[in-house]
């Protein structure tokens, strides 16, 4: 629960007008907390008070100083770092550091989320042993949803019908599926790709207000220090259409019953040199306002 030191508090008010939920008043020998049950402790006014005047137990010791400005990388390199960073399907065989999978995790613990609910929930799998018994049974699985999609996709065109919506963007799933089957049996992972390390974001239901966008958020801090660490990542999306009804899969991987797997993501060290940037469509932007088209 937050409060304020008033031995530190100088009454410069900064805090006020950074509290998100409004409950920061200045009187005349301190700032009033005046609701402390609405802090979603996100530490916006410990951040920025000069003297350290918000107190949140438990959490002290994470609110270091902030870098300098001449600390910062310049704008020029972070984009290109951005765009160094793109999908890796070929890895060396080598396992990832333990201390380098906590990194990741670090990196999306403190990664916003929807009303500072910090709901994700991390599962790393890393060793062929277990990854292997995951990639055959979500093979299994994708196969298996592929025949399902492929007879109603059949039953639509034999009745000279368009089809729905969703059904026409899963038309070409059960070829694909059916190909990573294929392979598989053949001995070629070509859904995990194997990689050493694999790692699943997961939340509980209804305990956070936006799940996916948060789950997201954190994936993208994650893979990009993963980049910074020398390490390549890929978002492997089949496995988690696979995770949402596998019951097999989701004992396996010990995800709690109530909990949604949102990302899942391999790890592992590269076995290319990528000697370019990633290229991408030009975006698609309406300009509103004082800089309108």
């Amino acid at each position: 629960m937050i409060t304020i030191d008033e031995s530190r508090c100088n009454l410069c008010g900064l805090c006020v007008p950074v509290c998100v939920r409004r409950i920061l008043k200045l009187e005349s020998k301190s700032v009033e907390v005046t609701d402390p049950a609405l802090c979603l402790v996100c530490g916006h006014c410990k951040a920025v008070c000069p003297t350290d005047a918000p107190q949140l137990p438990g959490m002290n010791e994470q609110f270091q100083p902030a870098p300098l400005k001449k600390e910062m990388p310049r704008a020029a390199d972070l984009f290109r770092f951005f765009r160094r960073r793109r999908s890796l399907r070929v890895y060396r065989p080598d396992p990832v550091e333990k201390e380098k999978l906590k990194m990741l995790i670090e990196a999306g613990r403190y990664a916003p989320t929807g009303s500072n609910r910090q709901a994700c929930e991390y599962l790393v799998v890393s060793g062929r042993k277990i990854l292997d018994p995951v990639c055959a049974l979500a093979t299994q699985a994708l196969q298996e949803e592929g025949g399902k999609i492929q007879k109603s996709v059949d039953q639509y065109r034999q009745a000279k019908k368009p089809l729905p919506e969703d059904l026409e963007s899963q038309q070409f799933f059960p070829a694909v599926w059916e190909r990573i089957a294929k392979k598989w049996k053949e001995g070629t992972d070509q859904l995990l790709h194997r990689a050493p390390a694999l790692v699943l974001i997961h939340i509980k239901e209804h305990s956070a207000t936006t799940a996916e966008l948060d789950a997201g958020i954190a994936a993208t801090h994650m893979m990009l220090l993963a980049e910074a660490l020398g390490l390549g990542t890929c978002f492997i999306a089949f496995l988690v259409r696979t995770l949402q009804d596998s019951k097999e899969l989701r004992s396996l991987l010990k995800i709690p019953e109530g909990n949604r797997v949102y990302v899942a993501f391999t790890v592992g060290y590269p076995a290319v040199t990528y000697l370019r940037l990633t290229g991408r469509k030009p975006a698609k932007v309406k300009w509103i306002g004082e800089f309108s088209d």
